[in-house]
């Protein structure tokens, strides 16, 4: 991997940019799977954030958890004569 540097006054500082940032928003579960990683799991949080990808990882479990939240939703609807919106 090759850096370029630019010079600022009597430094050389490294030209870093981020790439592959993922705009979605982040829910609830996101940021539980962060809190979780912060705690239980330092090395894997490390290794995403080094490697650029903790953003992309918690949006894709954002995306999961609440795909499944809506499939268990419409199950638990569906099962329970109650809360059925169908007659």
């Amino acid at each position: 991997m090759k850096l370029d540097y630019t010079k600022f006054g009597d430094y050389l500082l490294p030209k870093l940019t981020i790439e592959k940032q993922n705009n979605e928003k982040i829910n609830k579960y996101g940021y539980l799977r962060l809190h979780y990683l912060k705690e239980n799991n330092k090395p894997l949080y490390t290794t995403l954030l080094m490697k650029n990808e903790l953003t992309n990882h918690l949006v894709s479990v954002s995306v999961e958890a609440e795909n499944r939240l809506n499939i268990l939703m419409e199950q638990y609807k569906n099962s329970d004569k109650l809360l059925s919106e169908k007659k």
